[in-house]
């Protein structure tokens, strides 16, 4: 206590000024209203400051919640593009005086393991069994496809990327019926892919959208895969070779949709009867 009191006593003097200049400081506030004005307009732009800065640290930790609402938008609204209905006879959505029923179910997920520098590309996703996926489903992101699934566990599923020389896929030139074979080359390069099979009577070009064919139950028609960016001879045919960028970045890849056929069993079994 005798310390205490012997602290105070040393400070006395310091704090009797500091109590003062505060005193007069309100003075001068309360009397002059240009001083006043800009004490309140420093206040305000410091507040202002400071609550910007809060929002955005606030913000920028809310990007995954919004990462993820985003997501299930966007497969909300895939789920009911008109690619994704096919027609059937009765008590369905009726369209233009057609009626129509969903084809395909899409199931927002996060790419938490993405490799794009082997010959065999495989990502990881977040998702398995847990959310009834399975082998052989297509994978897209928001701006084009991705591959398909490979192997499934309970929580976790990998995909064969457009970028694995195992990967191939019937595609089309966007507004044409000209079917081609989407593939991987040795020689292409990440965010590259490569198209051959079109014959060369048609007219392909540099900058032409190339999107899937549908034919083969992985991807609904229509879904973007990418843009000409070389049109080529095939060696010893009368087909083009198209190098391609891909739609999607895979750079940059987070956040995908799987992609389930509801009529995939029913198109594998015919197609096994053909094929007998």
């Amino acid at each position: 206590m005798k310390n205490l009191f012997l602290f105070f006593n040393k400070v006395k003097f310091f704090m009797l000024f500091i109590f003062l200049q505060i005193i007069v400081f309100k003075i001068i506030i309360s009397n002059s209203s240009y001083q006043q004005a800009s004490y309140l307009n420093s206040s305000a732009s410091f507040s202002g400051w400071f609550y910007t800065q809060s929002k955005s640290i606030k913000d920028y930790f809310g990007l995954k919640e919004v990462n993820k609402t985003l997501a299930i938008q966007n497969a909300s609204l895939k789920q009911e593009s008109f690619h994704n209905y096919t027609i059937v006879s009765e008590n369905e959505i009726l369209i233009d005086k057609e009626i129509y029923k969903k084809k395909y179910l899409f199931q927002p997920s996060v790419v938490i393991q993405n490799s794009t520098r082997r010959r065999k590309n495989i990502l990881t996703l977040d998702v398995g069994k847990n959310k009834r996926i399975s082998k052989e489903m297509g994978v897209v992101a928001s701006t084009g496809i991705v591959g398909f699934v490979k192997d499934v566990s309970q929580h976790y599923s990998t995909v064969l990327s457009l970028m694995n020389t195992d990967f191939n896929v019937p595609v089309v030139p966007m507004n044409d019926s000209c079917e081609g074979t989407l593939y991987w080359d040795k020689q292409d390069g990440i965010n590259q892919v490569s198209v051959k099979g079109i014959p060369n009577y048609f007219k392909i070009k540099v900058g032409d959208t190339i999107v899937t064919q549908g034919g083969s139950g992985f991807f609904p028609p229509n879904e973007r895969v990418g843009t000409v960016t070389e049109v080529l001879k095939e060696s010893g045919s009368n087909n083009h070779l198209l190098k391609l960028k891909t739609s999607v970045d895979f750079y940059a890849l987070n956040n995908v949709f799987i992609v389930k056929n509801i009529y995939k069993e029913e198109l594998d079994s015919l197609q096994q009867t053909i094929d007998e």
